[in-house]
C-alpha cells in the first residue's frame, strides 16, 4: 500500500500545484474539494473533512460531519490541464467505517464478496459520447461508423483525448467515430472494477474539458437525437480464479460463462435501473439502431443483450450491451457483479443462445418501457444493500415525476427527445 506522504511528495516532485479530492455522489457525478499541493499534504495522511449533508442522500443535516480517505492507489493527473493538477479519489468513512451511501464503497463490497467466494472479478468498458455544438444540440460533424475521412474540430478533439487517457494514468487505448454523426467510443482498458470505474469518471472530466477549449460539448446522455443510434456503455465481464479466466475458451462458451450469463439474464429487468438510470435511457432502449431490448444472449450478435464476443471462435468474457454512460459506473458494475456471481453460484443455465436478430422475438422479455417502470421492477429485489437501494430509488421517483410534471405523459413523448432532457442531461449526464 502507498505511503500518503510519499505519494504527496512525488506530485509535489512533479510539479502538481492543485490536488483534486473526489468524492461520488450516488448518481456517479464527480464532488471535489480543491486544495493547493502543500494544503494537501495533511489530506494525504488524515483525509479530506466535508459536510455530507450537502450531497444527496449522504446524510443529515445533523449528521453531516464525514471524512473522505485518499485511495493512493487511485492517482489521477489532469495532463490536458497541463499536469499542474491532480485527480484523486477517495473513500467516505463515517466513525472509521466505510460509509454505506458511498458508491464506491459499494462496489468495492461487491468486488470484495466476490474474492471471498474465490472469484477476481475483471472488467472493461467501451464508453460511447457525442460531440455537439450549441442548445439545442447539433452533431459536430457528419462522420459514420469507422469513418477515415474525419477532420475539423471534432476530430481534433478525440485525438487529444487519445493522448491524454495514457499521459493521465489510464493507459492505452483506442477510438473510432461510431454510426451516428458526431458520436464517438473509448476503450477504458480491463482490470479492477472500482479502477475501472474510477477510469470512466476520469475519462468524463477530461472529454468534457477538452471539448469545451474547442467550442464543444462532449455528451454522456444516452439519446440525444431521436431516429439515430444513442450511446452505449458496453461492459466486458470475465472472471478469474487462482490467475485463470474461468470464461477463456475456443469454440463453445465454458461452463462457469453460461452460469454467469444467466445470472446477468435473470437480473437484467430488476437491474435497468442502475444500468440505464435516466428517463432518456429508454428512449436509446428501443428496437434497431443496435440498444439491446429483449433479454437474451448470443454469440457475436450485436442485437441480444449479453453477447458473447466471438472472433475466429475464441472466447473470454461476457458483453453486457443494456448500460449506457449516464450511468454510475460503480453501481453498474456492482450489480453486474453480484449477478454474474449469483448465476455461478446457483449454477443457473441460461436459454438458449439466439442466432436470430433479437428485435425480431415476439415471446422473448423485454427491457422496462421507462424509468418509471424500471423503478418499480427495482422494488423487486436487486443484490445492492437495502439503505443505499432506497435513497437511489427515492430520488429517481423524484426525477421521473419532474419529467412528466415538465412534459406530460410518457405515451407522448417517448420518441422525442424534450427540452427538459437536454436541460438534465445534457451537461451534467
Amino acid at each position: 500500500m502507498p505511503d500518503g506522504l510519499a505519494v504527496w511528495r512525488v506530485l509535489r516532485g512533479a510539479g502538481v500545484k492543485l490536488v483534486k479530492f473526489i468524492v461520488v455522489d450516488i448518481f456517479g457525478r464527480p464532488r471535489a474539494e480543491v486544495l493547493p499541493i502543500e494544503a494537501a499534504r495533511e489530506a494525504f495522511l488524515d483525509g479530506v473533512a466535508y459536510d455530507g449533508s450537502s450531497i444527496p442522500a449522504y446524510t443529515t443535516v445533523n449528521k453531516s460531519d464525514l471524512v473522505a480517505v485518499p485511495d493512493l492507489n487511485a492517482v489521477y493527473v489532469e495532463s490536458w490541464n497541463g499536469g499542474k493538477t491532480a485527480i484523486v479519489f477517495t473513500n467516505t468513512v463515517d466513525g472509521g467505517k466505510p460509509h454505506p451511501m458511498d458508491p464506491r464503497n459499494v462496489l468495492r463490497q461487491a468486488a470484495d464478496y466476490a474474492k471471498s467466494r474465490g472469484y477476481a472479478p475483471v472488467v472493461g468498458a467501451e464508453v460511447e459520447f457525442f460531440l455537439v455544438r450549441g442548445v439545442p444540440p447539433a452533431p459536430a460533424d457528419s462522420g459514420v461508423y469507422f469513418d477515415g475521412y474525419l477532420h475539423g474540430d471534432s476530430y481534433a478533439a478525440v485525438e487529444e483525448i487519445l493522448g491524454h487517457l495514457e499521459a493521465s494514468g489510464i493507459g492505452l487505448s483506442k477510438t473510432h467515430h461510431e454510426v451516428a454523426p458526431g458520436q464517438y467510443e473509448v476503450n477504458i482498458p480491463a482490470g479492477d472494477p472500482v479502477q475501472v470505474a474510477d477510469q470512466i469518471l476520469v475519462f468524463k472530466i477530461m472529454a468534457k474539458a477538452v471539448a469545451k477549449r474547442r467550442g464543444l460539448t462532449a455528451t454522456f446522455m444516452p439519446k440525444p437525437f431521436w431516429g439515430v443510434n444513442g450511446s452505449g456503455m458496453h461492459v466486458h465481464v470475465s472472471f478469474w480464479k487462482d490467475g485463470v479466466n474461468l470464461f477463456a475458451s475456443r469454440g463453445e462458451p465454458t461452463q462457469e460463462l453460461k452460469w454467469a450469463v444467466a445470472g446477468v439474464l435473470e437480473n437484467a429487468l430488476r437491474n435497468s435501473a442502475f444500468v440505464a438510470p435516466t428517463v432518456n435511457s429508454y428512449k436509446r432502449l428501443v428496437p434497431h439502431h443496435e440498444a439491446p431490448t429483449r433479454v437474451v444472449w448470443g454469440l457475436g450478435n450485436r442485437s441480444v443483450m449479453v453477447r458473447i464476443p466471438y472472433y475466429g471462435g475464441r472466447i473470454n468474457r461476457l458483453e453486457y450491451r443494456h448500460p449506457d454512460p449516464s450511468a454510475n459506473p460503480y453501481l453498474a458494475f456492482a450489480v453486474i457483479i453480484l449477478s454474474a456471481l449469483a448465476g455461478i453460484e446457483k449454477k443457473r443455465e441460461p436459454p438458449p443462445p439466439v442466432a436470430e436478430v433479437a428485435y425480431e422475438l415476439e415471446e422473448a422479455r423485454e427491457t422496462p418501457p421507462n424509468l418509471g417502470e424500471a423503478l418499480k421492477m427495482a422494488r423487486d429485489g436487486t443484490p445492492l444493500p437495502g439503505q443505499f437501494l432506497e435513497a437511489y430509488l427515492r430520488l429517481k421517483e423524484r426525477e421521473w415525476e419532474e419529467y412528466i410534471t415538465a412534459e406530460g405523459s410518457w405515451e407522448t413523448t417517448w420518441n422525442k427527445i424534450t427540452k427538459w432532457e437536454y436541460e438534465k442531461y445534457l451537461e451534467e449526464a
